[in-house]
């Protein structure tokens, strides 16, 4: 069976890195696509906007991405054929529907697994896109519900109060201008009041906002991630990945978001190496071990100075749990590609 593969993330570099090490270096039929261009250095050209820049025409432009996205999928599918002949790749899907055992037995045996390719229902979790969604909230949440109230001549006044005061603040003097801010957050305070009052709106307080933007800055700068439901019916296993942005293929989320959104309603196909797998006893030898042999007064000032901030790691760890740190049954993968996959049987 075939199958055409609708490419939505891939790690290049990653996918590289592999190709190499399993084929002794990086197939030349795979890189003379670009190095037969010739315009923009020896390297492979796959910064499309330097394409753009030293390429001249868009049909060009149009043929060298198609070409780079050719390659992509060449890359790919060569990778997964290498991995499969080592039997180094599991497919978490076959290996579940062959496993004799009962669930907790398969489970168990997902430590031995290396590389992996999954099917399943997913979701993209954009940290930035939610804390942008957070920040304007209330603003968003005002225009929506007093859309209901044009007609109000109460809300209206409101309305031109808080306008009038935004743009007296501009031209402002420090000391004046913050005694003109503290009399808009009164006036949009007030506004608020109104619209709760008056419709069913709910706005945040602005330093619980804050404080969401602070901890989402701390914590998770940046961050998409991608979860994966390999089994519809054990739906506490499942496949985590931190994707990084620049190998998004359609070069942003947004894309994305248009085309199969946040949490898409098709299955897609996940292929990475694990990179973390929890099980319900934790088997790590824990570096902070060392010093349970002393008590603190047999420490020496450097020693009690390095146990000190070994704890505050330790302290730090708890708090990255709460940020996509996989938890037993759930498996992280360093994800090498994302994609939609049509299966189909070739015509003899």
């Amino acid at each position: 069976m075939k199958s055409i593969k609708d490419l939505i993330y891939f790690d290049l570099e990653k996918a590289r890195s592999l190709i190499s090490q399993i084929k002794g270096g990086l197939i030349s039929e795979i890189s003379r696509a670009f190095e037969d261009e010739g315009e923009f250095g020896s390297e492979l050209g796959f910064d499309f906007k330097l394409i753009k820049g030293k390429l001249s025409g868009k049909e060009k432009e149009r043929n060298i991405k198609t070409e780079k996205i050719e390659i992509y999928h060449e890359l790919l599918n060569q990778i997964e054929e290498e991995l499969e002949k080592k039997k180094l790749l599991t497919n978490i899907n076959d290996t579940f529907d062959n496993f004799k055992g009962s669930y907790n037995d398969f489970i168990k045996t997902t430590q031995g697994f290396s590389f992996i390719k999954a099917i399943g229902w997913s979701q993209f979790e954009d940290f930035e896109r939610l804390k942008n969604i957070f920040t304007n909230f209330n603003e968003i949440q005002r225009l929506i519900f007093s859309s209901q109230l044009l007609e109000s001549p109460e809300v209206k006044s409101m309305q031109q109060q808080i306008k009038d005061s935004k743009k007296g603040a501009e031209n402002l003097e420090r000391n004046q201008k913050a005694k003109e801010l503290n009399r808009l957050k009164s006036l949009e305070k007030q506004f608020d009041d109104k619209l709760k009052e008056l419709t069913e709106i709910h706005v945040f307080d602005d330093d619980y906002i804050n404080r969401m933007k602070m901890f989402l800055d701390t914590f998770s700068p940046n961050r998409l991630n991608f979860r994966l439901l390999p089994l519809d019916d054990f739906n506490d296993f499942q496949i985590l990945a931190n994707l990084k942005e620049k190998y998004l293929v359609d070069s942003n989320f947004e894309s994305i978001i248009y085309t199969y959104g946040t949490r898409p309603n098709i299955k897609l196909s996940v292929l990475g190496i694990i990179t973390s797998c929890p099980q319900t006893t934790d088997q790590r030898v824990d570096p902070n071990d060392e010093f349970l042999i002393y008590n603190d007064d047999e420490l020496n000032e450097v020693q009690g100075f390095d146990k000190a901030f070994r704890n505050v790691f330790t302290s730090f760890e708890a708090f990255e749990k709460f940020f996509f740190v996989p938890s037993f049954p759930k498996l992280s993968i360093s994800p090498i590609a994302i994609y939609r996959e049509v299966i189909y049987d070739e015509e003899k």
